[in-house]
């Protein structure tokens, strides 16, 4: 039948009876090779959803995925310590001289002591809510080359509650004297939420005296949508045995997802605005009967750019009008992906995924001599996920039977259970779908 098949597909059409044989059955002779190439391939079972492992898909197959992430709300993070902590730590500080510089002047106009003026305390909260939807399309070119793009489509909302809190206010409003006073001066009122929502926007109105403010966008929810970074590229199966499948997989990230906006403190990048070379070096053990063990060691190269960004003194304190188009080289990233998947029918896989991935440290640079170490502080960031998840596939019964349309749907559970340095403490399900053809 093998043969037969080679023959259908090798050689051309010699006759007008042979065209139109063709013509009749050309759906039965796409099905059948399909399912031969799939039997043959050896590349196909049910496996993890996305896992990076050394399969390739055969010569002349084609897949079609789509992916949805359903994250749970997201409100903390891991710090610089590698500790859990509120994902808005650094919006929650006393609003004094050192977040306000102004407040200095009222300091020295009214002798009061350094660093006592405060209009009060934010108060800020925010939740962030993820859906992320990929796409994929890859193709067999030979055996052993496998070429395909991911189109990833995100949708971020960010849920904000902000306010202030004026307590510990000693600093407010003075309109009869057309400034900021001590409260203690009569005619002082302390400033409301509103009035810091201007001060860190277009400035703030104190009778007939306008403070400057830092051109911030208000501190409030947050959303969008839109294409992240777009990644395409291919994997080469140099070897391939009873017992082992080797592969090199190489890839280039392209900055098409939407960068972090300077003046909106609230909203989330979509990428990393930065190209980046991808190279994995994938490694299957298929020894065992029913399952199939990877291990795969990632880098991933980040070339410089230039970025517009806030330049802040320190970087626990975001709140700056220190602003400038800077040189950016971005930490490398590098990893391991250790996979387990575990046959236990023919259409039903269970698996397990652990990834370990670290970045290096981002080095930036200007020229207004601003504090650019605060954009490089804390970015040598790491994380540790699992995944869990079940695939159902018909590809082995279709490459048996070969009646149907060969699919598969996988459902899991992914968890960020470890971090540092300002990653997200994150969970989400997914669902994913994908035919080949």
């Amino acid at each position: 039948m093998k043969r037969q098949l080679e023959s259908m597909f090798s050689h051309p059409a010699t006759g007008r009876a042979t065209t139109a044989l063709r013509s009749a059955s050309g759906w039965c002779a796409r099905a059948a090779r399909l399912a031969t190439l799939l039997a043959l391939g050896l590349a196909l079972p049910a496996s993890a959803a996305r896992a990076d492992d050394a399969r390739v898909l055969p010569s002349g197959v084609s897949r079609v995925s789509v992916e949805g992430q359903f994250y749970f709300p997201v409100d903390e993070r891991y710090g610089s310590d590698g500790h859990v902590e509120d994902v808005a730590v650094d919006y929650n500080t006393d609003l004094d001289s050192s977040v306000f510089p102004a407040l200095a002047l009222v300091e020295a106009g009214f002798g009061m002591p350094a660093g006592s003026a405060s209009v009060g305390r934010s108060v800020v909260d925010f939740k962030l809510d993820f859906t992320i939807v990929e796409f994929t399309f890859t193709r067999g070119v030979t055996d052993r080359l496998t070429l395909g793009v991911k189109v990833p489509w995100w949708r971020v909302r960010n849920n904000v509650h902000a306010e202030l809190d004026a307590t510990s206010a000693t600093v407010g409003a003075n309109a009869g004297l057309n400034t900021l006073a001590p409260l203690a001066v009569p005619g002082t009122v302390p400033l409301t939420t509103d009035d810091v929502q201007n001060l860190l926007g277009p400035g703030l109105t104190v009778g007939a005296a306008a403070i400057p403010g830092f051109g911030y966008d208000r501190v409030e929810s947050w959303s969008d949508s839109g294409l992240a970074d777009i990644e395409a590229g291919g994997r080469y199966q140099y070897l391939r045995s009873d017992d082992w499948r080797l592969a090199f997989t190489g890839a280039v990230r392209f900055p098409t997802g939407k960068v972090d906006n300077p003046d909106n403190l609230m909203d989330y990048s979509f990428g990393q605005g930065a190209y980046a070379l991808l190279f994995h070096s994938n490694n299957d053990f298929t020894g065992w009967d029913r399952w199939l063990f990877d291990v795969t060691l990632l880098y991933e190269w980040v070339l410089p750019d230039h970025e517009v960004r806030r330049v802040p003194d320190d970087v626990n304190l975001p709140i700056t009008t220190n602003k400038e188009r800077v040189k950016r080289n971005l930490g490398d990233h590098y990893g391991v992906d250790v996979t387990a998947n575990r046959t236990i029918t023919e259409p039903l896989t269970v698996f397990a995924r652990y990834r370990f991935k670290a970045s290096g440290k981002d080095h930036v640079s200007g020229s207004q001599g601003f504090a650019y170490e605060s954009l490089e502080e804390e970015t040598d960031w790491r994380e540790q996920v699992y995944h869990v998840g079940v695939t159902y596939s018909t590809v082995p019964r279709y490459a048996r039977t070969r009646s149907g349309v060969p699919w598969a749907a996988t459902v899991q559970y992914r968890n960020r259970f470890d971090g540092k340095n300002n990653v997200l403490k994150s969970q989400y399900v997914s669902a994913m779908a994908e035919v080949y053809f």
